[in-house]
């Protein structure tokens, strides 16, 4: 037809005009044999302020030749444009507009979109374009419009799917429209590291492993940022990267960069005892004490978040003073210097030393000193009482649910957790620490300085842990310095890596979320080595089946899952699900699954424990004993279990494992693993046997003559003393570890 042939010329003649320029223009692909096969250069010319390149691939629906058929100004079209940030809705409707304005030679095209869904990294729209049939009837016409975009991260660039057509949306020309697939450069896009991570966290949130904001960096430059799950649950808010989240104990380096700038300015001496500046201290303690003591966790003083009757003091609101009564006339845990212990305390009375060298509240100085230099406006110190815009709520998963964390009152954790920010925040302060611009070099450089031993083989500095990260499943290994929070409903990890300046911020308001085990596959990701992908909760998928089929379907169910690769195993979340039962009166189904986790993991006093209670409520003292009995064996500071024997008669004390103290004294020494470097000091002191790992100190209970378990997570040591001179124990069942002479 006429008609068909003078828009087919329309075409070629614009392509003519810009061959000389195709190195800046876009291009349709020939497309498949369902479609018109057409190729040409597009004229784009006419909307030269679109800020877009590459490639366009547009697909024709049978008829659109002739321009009496309903399908005419049909047709799909793959646009990838390249920005610096990711398109808005906003962004869509203004270049859209320009888009037809240039097209229609007019300037009375008009765009609106409304989000129709989102999922990982695509986002769907749903719209109509009001604009001018230029070529033929030069009358309005209305064209639907559905849009997906799909943006990559790292390579800064969008692609657009636009699909118009004049016909409504049920029509059967919109069928054909869906049928074009995403272009190859959407799938060149899903195969960038921004990409698998995405996959990595956005799994780890469907298995309710995550919930909250992330941001990574790669050489110092933002390569991936998203929020998941909800912000907000009651109201289905959702977290984004500028939601504001509790940091908890990632305050202490901005608690540490406060003091060392005072330090640069002569305000203080980090060698000087904390007496010098806080002459109300008590002198006994005080005078051994200096601010290196407390910035590295090895005052001594005892933590008063661990004390038996925090539950209360944390619901209250309070002040540095009344903090400091606390703990202040307590004697010491040790003599300052000689050992690790984590200590909030100490980082309560940095708070204090701050405000009395500046005069002013630490929320102040906080400001002053850091948020606004860095213009970090999104970050504060945190109070109940302010209104704070985006901010996320505090919630703990409870086995398969939810629930609302319990009340802190911000006061509390002051100068040692009482800071939020954001992820995009954090990255500004990360981005900042490679700079002199808070603090000299000199003295920036003692931040980082892994001043004492701590947890792990890892080293304490000030404010910061300094240690090395594996590389995914690798053994290679990559100098980390970061830190983690934990604080009612949330936790948090920053961790930087000054060797590519590579930065990971998750922060997470659902509290317990494996952030170590992320951060190890986002570094598998970045270096191209294998990772481990997030794995479904073995419990919570026993506890689903066991609600919904009961006890032998869920028992049934776990064997047929065991080794599946697909499901993880946690002591922690079985016994949370066996509580989760007691709380809905399922006592024998809690029951189940106390037994279940007994077998699974035989050397946690905590399972039989556990296993007692629920056996009591069903009246079955005989066996709730024994349980007891076994948990009392594997730890005897299990005071809730020598309680319960004690109320049956019990004495507790014939079923504790005595060994001579000559034997435990032959058997202390340092050992050394014959695979690795890694050394273990076991220390006997008054008839009781330590295990010393860096800076974690634990208990080595006896559960036979040379059998020892840790209760804090169920190693076993099993030592070899045949030869006195030749000792060496087995830890784990696997690493052998030899005594050094």
């Amino acid at each position: 037809m006429i008609r068909y042939t003078l828009t087919i010329l329309f075409l070629i003649a614009a392509s003519f005009v810009l061959l000389s320029q195709e190195q800046e223009h876009l291009y349709f692909l020939e497309t498949d044999s369902t479609w018109r096969q057409e190729m040409f250069v597009f004229p784009i010319r006419f909307a030269r302020d679109i800020d877009y390149k590459g490639v366009e691939d547009a697909r024709f629906p049978e008829g659109w030749e002739d321009q009496d058929s309903p399908n005419f100004w049909s047709y799909a079209f793959a646009w990838n444009i390249e920005h610096e940030a990711d398109i808005s809705a906003e962004n869509l409707e203004v270049d859209l507009q320009k888009y037809f304005n240039g097209l229609m030679g007019t300037d009375k095209s008009s765009v609106e979109l409304s989000k129709k869904d989102e999922a990982d990294r695509t986002t769907k729209y749903i719209g109509a374009v009001q604009t001018i049939d230029a070529f033929f009837t030069k009358e309005p016409m209305t064209l639907n419009l559905k849009v997906v975009k799909i943006y990559c991260e790292e390579q800064q660039k969008s692609v657009l799917v636009f699909r118009f057509s004049p016909q409504a949306f049920d029509s059967k020309v919109w069928q054909k429209l869906e049928e074009v697939k995403v272009p190859k450069v959407v799938a060149e896009c899903g195969e960038t590291q921004a990409y698998k991570i995405h996959e990595l966290i956005k799994t780890s949130y469907d298995y309710g492993h995550f919930n909250g904001s992330v941001l990574v960096a790669k050489a110092g430059k933002v390569l991936y940022k998203h929020g998941f799950g909800q912000a907000n649950k009651e109201w289905d808010i959702p977290n984004q990267t500028d939601t504001k989240h509790r940091l908890a104990s990632i305050t202490k380096q901005f608690t540490a960069m406060l003091v060392l700038q005072l330090v640069a300015e002569n305000k203080l001496k980090l060698d000087a005892p904390i007496t010098d500046y806080l002459p109300d201290y008590p002198k006994t303690t005080g005078d051994q004490i200096t601010i290196h003591h407390l910035l590295t966790h090895t005052s001594g003083i005892p933590n008063y978040t661990s004390f038996p009757n925090y539950r209360e003091t944390m619901r209250k609101p309070s002040n540095p003073k009344t903090l400091l009564e606390l703990f202040k006339d307590l004697d010491l845990e040790f003599k300052p210097g000689e050992s690790f212990n984590y200590s909030n305390s100490g980082y309560v009375l940095l708070g204090i030393l701050v405000e009395k060298m500046t005069g002013k509240t630490f929320e102040e100085v906080l400001q002053e000193r850091i948020f606004l230099p860095l213009k970090m406006e999104n970050s504060g110190y945190d109070t109940n009482r302010k209104i704070l815009k985006n901010r996320s709520v505090g919630y703990n998963r409870f086995a398969n649910t939810y629930e609302n964390s319990n009340f802190i009152d911000m006061s509390v954790p002051y100068a040692a957790g009482g800071i939020y920010s954001t992820v995009e925040d954090l990255f500004l302060w990360d981005r900042a620490l490679y700079t002199e611009k808070l603090l000299p070099q000199k003295y920036k450089d003692l931040l980082f300085k892994g001043h004492i031993p701590s947890w792990g083989g890892q080293h304490y500095g000030y404010g910061w842990e300094i240690g090395k990260a594996r590389i995914g499943n690798s053994r290679e290994q990559i100098v980390s310095i970061g830190h983690g929070g934990s604080i009612n409903g949330f936790n948090t990890q920053i961790t930087r890596f000054p060797a590519d300046q590579t930065c990971i911020i998750l922060l997470n308001n659902t509290g317990g979320a494996p952030l170590q085990d992320m951060i190890r596959g986002i570094l598998g990701i970045l270096n191209d080595q294998d990772y481990t992908f997030p794995r479904r909760s073995t419990a919570f998928a026993v506890l689903d089946t066991l609600e919904k089929n009961g006890i032998p379907a869920a028992l049934a169910f776990y064997e047929t899952i065991k080794e599946s690769n697909e499901y993880r195993l946690s002591e922690d979340e079985m016994n949370v699900s066996g509580y989760k039962l007691v709380q809905t009166g399922k006592i024998k189904g809690a029951a189940a699954i106390f037994k279940l986790n007994t077998k699974l993991f035989p050397n946690s006093f905590n399972t039989y424990d556990s296993y007692g209670e629920a056996l009591l409520m069903l009246g079955d003292t005989t066996k709730a004993i024994e349980n007891y009995k076994k948990s009392v064996q594997l730890n005897p500071k299990n005071e809730n279990g020598a309680l319960v024997l004690k109320g049956f008669g019990i004495d507790v004390e014939e079923l504790r494992i005595k060994i001579p103290v000559e034997h435990l004294q032959l058997l202390a020494g340092t050992y050394k693993a014959n695979d690795r470097d890694w050394k273990i000091i076991i220390e006997e002191k008054e008839g009781q046997l330590f295990g010393v790992d860096g800076g974690y100190r634990y208990s080595l209970n006896p559960i036979g003559q040379d059998q020892f378990i840790n209760p804090d997570d169920g190693a076993k040591l099993v030592f070899d003393a045949k030869d006195k001179d030749a000792l060496s124990f087995v830890i784990f069942g696997r690493v052998k570890f030899e005594k050094l002479k």
